[in-house]
């Protein structure tokens, strides 16, 4: 069904690429591709006199997913990973108020507001006037008609338990952000116009 599929990009920065693979790992869901981009950038702060390059390299690396996206992809999910010794924790970074209210519903469903072991916030991406993440990441991506973008920023403890939970609560989240998109194709199918 075209627009329901959904690519899972794992590796932008290359100090989270052995997480990523760690969530694949196992993860067997319909309708899901993975793109693993086995030489990413640095996720390290850069100096200075090191920003523009960054940025420069940043932003093509991202407008290079663009080829990768079919016709049949209506979701790109951008996974990454931080430190927080209170985690396993989760931000969800999308522009789409529609996946943003289903992602919302879907974990109201399951209970998520009342678990103790894991946090997950929604944060709206480029809305004027309500709290919201920045990002650098070009808006031909996180903002681009033909399909949704999603940054999944888990925040892991350091401790080797804690690693493997985030791992478990990336995959959740993964199955349930695959699970929204599906659904919206099934009630909307090719909602969203081509460029």
């Amino acid at each position: 069904m075209p627009g329901v599929r959904t690519l899972l990009v794992i590796g932008i920065h290359r100090e989270e690429l052995a997480f990523g693979r760690e969530v694949v790992q196992g993860l067997q869901v319909e309708g899901l591709d993975v793109l693993e981009i086995p030489e990413g950038l640095s996720g390290r702060r850069p100096l200075p006199d090191e920003t523009f390059r960054y940025g420069t390299l940043h932003r093509a690396l991202y407008l290079q997913l663009l080829p990768y996206l079919g016709e049949s992809h209506g979701l790109l999910i951008d996974l990454h990973s931080g430190l927080d010794e209170q985690g396993p924790s989760a931000d969800l970074l999308c522009a789409d108020a529609a996946l943003r209210a289903r992602l919302r519903c879907a974990l109201d469903a399951e209970g998520w507001k009342a678990r103790p072991d894991a946090a997950v916030r929604i944060v709206p991406l480029g809305q004027a006037g309500v709290v919201q993440a920045r990002t650098v990441i070009p808006e031909a991506i996180w903002n681009n008609s033909a399909f949704a973008y999603l940054g999944l920023e888990l925040y892991l403890p350091a401790t080797a338990a804690g690693h493997a939970s985030g791992a478990a609560l990336a995959r959740r989240l993964v199955r349930l952000a695959v699970g929204c998109m599906q659904e919206e194709g099934g009630e909307q199918e090719g909602r969203r116009p081509r460029a």
